[in-house]
């Protein structure tokens, strides 16, 4: 499974908060952690969790809703991936750091920029996902690139070309605002957007050799984005905490938080050497410890905090687990 860099969950979560969205609402039912929205920015959540709020933002806004949260992208929203881009010289080596440092920002998309002397293409593409959520995801992604570009730039950009593999919408207004060409073809091989080769020697006016020179090395030197069955285990421990804090703590309940299916939740622990009744077992010692630190508690206060019926539940698991 995929992971993105928490840092784009919370731009995309906070412009669909402007657009009348409930802020609560889309970080519950997406399965993103609670936690994850206050964290620090190096903190990578399944991908998953994006297509999911992509899904639940276009009943209430309207099928343009990524390309309209994609327009209104930041400069910088994204670290040290969009310092790479911005202080490149020309338009042509700030699209090739797309790729180059992709895995700072997520391990499920992938650039990949094709030249020739007349076109130059720049391809996006997701590892996984499906359906719905899959194509609001590339809208976002190629609309995005685009005006973070544009933020680059003292002269007009338009593609000359944009592909997409979804079916063509009924209403292409937006797509030709946003995009700034009625060049758009759809069931297409691939998702991309192309340029006339020659733009790609237009001059950033955000520019600064010495920042890049600076910042190439250290991108360099950082290890690859954690895969998600790596950090699988942290997520689910602050899951279980979360569900044992509201007192509804089950297997069903946790995989639903972090947006997955239960299966899918036994599987990623089973890959990454461990169960569903281990991690609930650690998450409930790990609670207890924490909690006993200011001194001891009552047996109903110690089931109440680790999720249990009441005590003789406690006592009985206590049980099972020193056999």
């Amino acid at each position: 499974m995929g992971s993105n860099q928490v840092l784009l969950h919370r731009f995309v979560i906070a412009q669909l908060v402007a657009a009348g969205l409930d802020r609560d609402r889309l970080i519950r039912e997406s399965g993103l952690p609670e936690w994850a929205m206050v964290r620090g920015p190096d903190l990578h959540v399944p991908s998953q969790i994006l297509t999911r709020l992509w899904e639940l933002a276009e009943p209430g806004t309207g099928p343009d809703i990524a390309l309209w949260v994609g327009q209104r992208y930041e400069l910088n929203r994204l670290g040290l991936y969009d310092y790479l881009f911005a202080s490149a010289p020309t338009l042509g080596a700030g699209l090739a750091t797309c790729d180059q440092y992709i895995t700072a920002v997520s391990t499920n998309h992938r650039f990949q920029l094709i030249a020739d002397d007349r076109e130059t293409s720049l391809h996006l593409s997701m590892a996984e996902g499906e359906g719905r959520g899959r194509d609001l995801t590339l809208q976002f992604g190629l609309a995005g690139v685009l005006h973070r570009a544009r933020r680059t730039l003292s002269a007009p950009l338009a593609p000359i070309r944009v592909q997409l593999r979804q079916p063509a919408p009924a209403d292409l207004d937006r797509w030709r605002a946003v995009f700034g060409t009625t060049a758009l073809e759809f069931d297409a091989a691939d998702d991309c957007l192309t340029f006339r080769t020659e733009d790609m020697a237009l001059p950033l006016i955000t520019a600064d050799p010495m920042l890049a020179a600076v910042l190439r090395p250290l991108a360099e030197a950082l290890p690859p984005a954690p895969p998600v069955v790596a950090g699988w285990t942290q997520l689910v421990a602050r899951a279980l905490d979360d569900a044992l804090t509201t007192g509804e703590v089950s297997l069903d309940v946790v995989a639903h938080r972090l947006a997955t299916s239960p299966r899918t939740l036994q599987r990623r622990l089973r890959e990454a050497g461990t169960t569903w009744r281990a991690e609930l077992d650690l998450a409930r010692s790990t609670r207890l410890r924490r909690a006993t630190t200011a001194g001891p508690l009552s047996r109903a206060r110690q089931a109440q905090l680790l999720g249990y019926a009441n005590a003789d539940s406690m006592r009985r698991a206590a049980r099972r687990l020193s056999t």
